[in-house]
């Protein structure tokens, strides 16, 4: 069972692995803080638990902060692909 401040320090030193596993905490706080962690790091590998938090987590407040964490992961990836897209399309073509 992890606590508030585990959470922080997984965070702090972007523990994504850490954090997915925290999600499955007894404690519905520490669950939902560490979704809202996952989704201020927005790894790309905190999608998928987290849209599985969102719709079976048994805690309103903490499917609404993996709601929250997911809109946060998934509009980080979107602008990752966006830039690395305006990138691509700027360099020179080699063949």
């Amino acid at each position: 069972m992890a606590t508030l401040d585990d959470i922080d320090g997984m965070r702090d030193a972007r523990d994504v692995d850490g954090l997915i596993g925290a999600l499955q905490d007894p404690d519905e706080f520490v669950r939902a803080e560490a979704a809202l962690s996952l989704g201020t790091i927005a790894d790309p590998k905190a999608k998928e638990p987290l849209e599985r938090m969102r719709s079976e987590d048994p805690s309103a407040s903490a499917r609404e902060a993996a709601a929250t964490a997911y809109k946060w992961v998934v509009g980080r990836t979107q602008e990752v692909e966006a830039a690395r897209g305006s990138l691509e399309s700027r360099l020179p073509k080699t063949w």
